[in-house]
């Protein structure tokens, strides 16, 4: 089976595993400004967690691959208990796609086939920072949590343009 079910708290071991890639994201904004890769990845994987935040709160479960995470969450999956609402999905599923386009230097477009390298740059940050923001202000609302609050630096963002995160 591909999904385990959890014993402890393990909505509150995700939002604490997203405080944690908060910390590291900022911490390298600050150090590490022109890897945007890696900071991308970093936005990523505080989505991955708040996600399973929830489908961990919704249905006890685990998934384990982003196929069966993805099944979980489409809003277009009548028979899902855990769907997000489209604009949700899609911030996660453009989350998902620069966090590969970082990662494999591949267009995060999936459908897009162009054999060329497609690199990482701040516009690609600040998009990933715009959908990273969508899922935390989510996540606060439908589950009564506050996650840690962090400032970023990045010229393709203006100030004052999100809800969650400070612009530098």
């Amino acid at each position: 089976m591909a999904w385990r079910v959890f014993i402890g708290s393990p909505k509150r071991e995700h939002i604490a595993q997203a405080n944690r890639n908060l910390d590291f994201l900022e911490q390298a904004n600050q150090s590490l400004n022109p890897f945007w890769d890696w900071q991308v990845t970093a936005a990523f994987y505080v989505g991955v967690h708040l996600i399973n935040a929830h489908l961990a709160q919704k249905s006890g479960l685990s998934f384990r691959s982003h196929q069966q995470v993805d099944e979980a969450i489409n809003p277009f999956n009548q028979l899902s208990l855990t769907k997000l609402s489209e604009t949700n999905y899609l911030a996660y599923d453009k989350l998902q796609g620069l966090a590969r386009r970082a990662r494999y230097l591949c267009n995060e477009d999936r459908a897009n086939k162009v054999a060329s390298a497609h690199f990482t740059y701040d516009k690609h940050f600040a998009r990933a920072i715009r959908n990273m923001d969508i899922l935390i202000s989510f996540i606060e609302k439908e589950y009564n949590v506050t996650l840690k609050r962090i400032a970023v630096k990045c010229i393709e963002l203006k100030k004052g343009s999100l809800q969650n995160i400070a612009i530098r």
